[in-house]
């Protein structure tokens, strides 16, 4: 759950940034400079670029969803930002034709600071921009390496200079770092959003994601930091471009996650076309959150998981597991999931914090019959595996958790838990079809995504309310909760689904149906 709620928090929070920058109407029509680039990435896990268009200005400023996302008091600092600094006479014109970047970044007291990075145009300097604020009778005083930009008695911007670059924020050692960083032209994160920005005057905005540094944001917005279910995105090397499209019904975002090192897990899924997700079809009512994972081929797979235990230092863990049970049992494991398994599996919690796993069969029944002398009998429909990391070593890290479980096998598919009161409430919600998929609320979600994919994270927010609430600082919990936030809002979805060396990516955050 831990994992699924840190991509609720960082888009949220992704979600309130790029409405920030709308808001502004910073004007950019040309291609993003280097220089602010690399200030921009410099510390960053979110960076945003926009391509300003005034015609989509206006219908941002006239639509209520915009209020409801970033609340009544972020609204009201955006209005007097906008007011007091933007609207200015004068002052847009430093900035025209200049691509503006947002970035967030870990704040030293449980909280995310914003970065405003920028250029002036070449006709102008800082001193006339400098000039030309105080003109607007706007305070502007200087420190040691910075100027303090004061707007009003509770407003406040530090602003850093070099050359033509501009950087502002209400941390003063943000600005500083950045200003550091725009002389460090080795940055991946930065190369990699120059050969992927697609912002053209169509496109409201793109969000950039480096998920190498996001844990230092991350516990920043949780207690406990990315131990357990979330330790994968502690080392997890990825970037992702996207593209932010805004509507009424639903906020959606599309583009690409690409792995920057092969031993990332979810490359073992890179390799193979998406296809249809059926194994949710299994999923209770009340399930909180889920990982779904699709497969073409399992052989391929476990040629690449082989490889992947073995960057992990595992390379035995497979090789003896089978000479264990040979040994034991009289068994070849080989004649368990890889003959059996079909081709998806699932990680999911239910509201009551239950979680659970699943793999869907070509014949359950066999599959039964071949675990029996692995597996001490339970009840009539439930066993417990008598043999250590036996999913783990056929799946690996999706399963990890689930060392020695309990499991049963129902209409071909095998699910199981470490607890078996987590698959007797399971049983009940499947034998009397109270399924996930029957939900209006889902399937408005469902309708709105790619049928195929590799892998698909999925948390609904109402089923995830009491988890989230054990799970992400309060302050935090309290706003995504509120009826400024994201009350009115059914679930956040991301897709991911194979495209050669990247995987093609939706982000869709669905609205209530009104009755």
């Amino acid at each position: 759950m831990k994992k699924i709620i840190a991509i609720i928090v960082v888009l949220f929070v992704a979600i309130i940034t790029v409405a920030y920058l709308y808001f502004t109407g910073l004007n950019s029509e040309q291609k993003s400079s280097q220089h602010s680039l690399y200030a921009a990435t410099a510390n960053s896990s979110f960076v945003f670029s926009f391509e300003n268009d005034q015609s989509i200005i206006d219908i941002l400023k006239g639509q209520e969803i915009l209020q409801q996302i970033i609340g009544a008091d972020k609204f009201s600092q955006l209005e007097q930002l906008k007011n007091q600094f933007l609207n200015l006479p004068g002052i847009n014109n430093y900035f025209d034709h200049q691509n503006v970047y947002i970035s967030l970044n870990p704040g030293s007291n449980k909280d995310i600071n914003f970065l405003y990075t920028t250029q002036i145009n070449q006709d102008f300097d800082s001193k006339k921009l400098l000039e030309t604020l105080k003109a607007n009778k706007i305070s502007v005083t200087s420190t040691k390496a910075l100027f303090s930009v004061k707007l009003n008695d509770t407003l406040t911007f530090y602003a850093g200079f070099e050359e033509n670059l501009v950087v502002l924020s209400t941390v003063p050692e943000l600005v500083i770092n950045a200003i550091k960083g725009a002389s460090n032209k080795t940055n991946n994160f930065a190369d990699f959003i120059k050969s992927n920005s697609r912002v053209t005057k169509n496109s409201l905005a793109e969000l950039y994601i480096n998920f190498e540094t996001l844990p230092l944001l991350l516990k920043n917005t949780m207690p406990g930091g990315l131990t357990g279910e979330l330790f994968p995105l502690d080392q997890q090397s990825a970037y992702a471009a996207l593209v932010y499209n805004f509507s009424k019904e639903k906020l959606l975002l599309t583009g690409v996650t690409t792995l920057t090192k092969p031993n990332s897990y979810y490359q073992l899924f890179g390799n193979s076309p998406p296809k249809k997700v059926s194994i949710n079809n299994i999923l209770p009512d009340n399930t909180a959150n889920y990982t779904a994972y699709t497969l073409n081929n399992y052989t391929s797979f476990r040629g690449n998981l082989s490889e992947w235990l073995k960057s992990k230092g595992q390379e035995k863990l497979v090789s003896n597991l089978t000479q264990n049970i040979k040994d034991k049992y009289r068994i070849d494991s080989e004649q368990l999931f890889p003959k059996y398994f079909n081709d998806q599996m699932i990680t999911f919690q239910m509201s009551s914090t239950e979680k659970l796993g699943a793999i869907n069969l070509s014949n359950g029944d066999k599959l039964s019959q071949q675990l029996i002398e692995l597996s001490t009998k339970y009840d009539e429909d439930i066993s417990v595996l008598n043999v250590d990391d036996l999913l783990y070593s056929f799946f690996g890290e999706a399963f990890k958790k689930f060392k020695r479980p309990y499991y049963c096998i129902i209409d071909n598919y095998m699910v199981f838990s470490n607890n078996a009161s987590s698959l007797k409430s399971f049983l009940s919600k499947y034998r009397s079809n109270k399924l996930f998929i029957n939900t209006q609320a889902y399937n408005n979600t469902l309708n709105q995504l790619p049928e195929t994919a590799n892998i698909h994270f999925y948390l609904d927010l109402e089923n995830s309310e009491n988890i989230a609430l054990k799970n992400i600082y309060l302050p935090f919990f309290r706003h995504i909760y509120s009826v400024e936030g994201l009350r009115n809002y059914t679930s956040i979805s991301y897709q991911l689904s194979s495209d050669g060396n990247k995987f093609l990516s939706n982000v869709l955050m669905t609205k209530k149906i009104e009755q």
